[in-house]
């Protein structure tokens, strides 16, 4: 994996920033997507350069929800190609369905949703070059399932894990690789700010899902893992 360049989306923390550390293990290339927090994702990338001396580590704060803002940044961050994509940014958001209005039900879907297919479109020219194509998107347990109260983030996975079984068929004879990772509660900053009761005792850790992502880049075999979900006590993935 050495060399290949890897653009992550949500890469200033949680989730992102493990997948970042652990692409960087391996010597790949990163370019990370952050929101609004610059300085957060600034950091990260400071700290990834500084520990792994000889990757190139590029960053660009950006609102996944303007489109004219994410088409211009990717042309810049895929200036020496693009060899992985994964969607990992994503907001949740929990609420009565009456109690949702339109234009936050429309953000969720943009960043949840919109964005990673966006995101693939641009990234498919790049892709297609490259010898070790993959996209891997991060859903969740809610892609699988409904809950109450989580009817907007819901309706955003369900539509994240729709759309990357299709395109994992359509690109498939293509070389690029298409998977979905499903976690259940992941320990994150996010989750420790909504729920301050959880100690992330026996929860999913950023780490576990970093290393589900290295795996499926390591082995491109015809085997080819329709998705990953992984289960929040057990800690182990299933199909």
């Amino acid at each position: 994996m050495k060399n290949l360049t890897a653009v992550i989306t949500g890469a200033s923390g949680g989730i992102g920033r493990a997948i970042a550390y652990s692409l960087a293990k391996e010597g790949c290339n990163l370019v990370l997507f952050g929101g609004t927090n610059a300085k957060k994702l600034e950091d990260t990338a400071l700290a990834l350069k500084k520990e792994f001396n000889g990757i190139a580590v590029d960053f660009y704060p950006c609102d996944l929800t303007d489109d004219k803002s994410v088409i211009s940044l990717f042309k810049k961050a895929a200036k020496n190609g693009v060899d992985v994509l994964i969607n990992n940014a994503g907001l949740a958001y929990s609420a009565p369905v009456e109690n949702t209005d339109m234009q936050t039900f429309d953000r969720i879907m943009k960043v949840n949703f919109r964005a990673p297919v966006l995101l693939t479109k641009e990234a498919l020219p790049y892709l297609r070059l490259s010898k070790r194509a993959s996209i891997i998107n991060i859903a969740s347990v809610v892609a699988h399932n409904g809950y109450p109260l989580q009817s907007a983030y819901t309706a955003s996975k369900h539509a994240l894990l729709g759309f990357t079984k299709s395109i994992a068929a359509e690109l498939y004879n293509q070389g690029i690789r298409v998977h979905v990772i499903s976690p259940g509660g992941v320990y994150t900053d996010m989750i420790k700010t909504a729920r301050p009761d959880l100690t992330g005792e026996d929860m999913i850790m950023p780490e576990d899902v970093a290393n589900t992502v290295l795996f499926l880049l390591k082995n491109r075999t015809n085997a080819v893992i329709d998705e990953i979900r992984l289960h929040r006590a057990a800690k182990q993935p299933f199909s």
